[in-house]
């Protein structure tokens, strides 16, 4: 198999980190270019305002793995997350794909795509734990919980880019929007 032509972007980050805020961000600006994709992911959780996904139960999530519909799928959080199997289409033709990732798929990503490029969007603790809180779709408990495994965990390599997103959600999103313009214009 060759390796694909395009780039896949992966954001990743700890919860609360404004993940979705600064993808949201450059969709906006970029809807025109026919060169960058923002996938929507597959989750087997309800719909939630701010996260823009589409929602399965766990047993319909399951049957598009054994059908093949997944680029790449994996758990966490008790959820099982999937990028639809189109995104091979995009990086055969040269695009740029942009997607909100995890650490849990980052060996597999590498594995499967050698253009990887990472984007580890960070945040303090108490700057997530606010955000978290914001959500209302977790009790204290299971936020203290999540802070401390994001606490533990960080993402290094080089195809690893950092994004501080502790200040106002438009510096970081034209962090992220300068990277996605210039990805595109190398894959061209």
């Amino acid at each position: 198999m060759m390796a694909p032509r395009g780039r896949l972007i992966l954001v990743a980050g700890p919860s609360g980190a404004g993940k979705d805020t600064l993808i949201d961000y450059a969709r906006i600006r970029l809807q025109s270019d026919p060169r960058v994709h923002f996938v929507r992911r597959v989750i087997s959780r309800p719909a939630a305002v701010g996260e823009d996904h589409d929602p399965v139960d766990c047993d319909a999530f399951q049957r598009r793995v054994r059908a093949g519909a997944f680029a790449l799928h994996w758990q966490a959080h008790g959820l099982s997350y999937g990028l639809p199997s189109a995104i091979n289409d995009w990086l055969e033709r040269g695009d740029v794909v942009v997607a909100n990732g995890s650490r849990a798929v980052l060996s597999e990503a590498r594995r499967r795509y050698p253009q990887l490029l990472v984007v580890n969007v960070t945040a303090p603790l108490d700057i997530l734990a606010r955000r978290l809180a914001g959500r209302g779709r977790e009790d204290p408990e299971s936020i203290r919980q999540r802070l401390a495994r994001n606490d533990q965990q960080s993402i290094d390599g080089d195809d690893v880019l950092q994004i501080d997103n502790s200040g106002s959600p438009e510096s970081a999103g034209q962090c992220l929007l300068a990277v996605l313009i210039a990805q595109a214009d190398n894959t061209t």
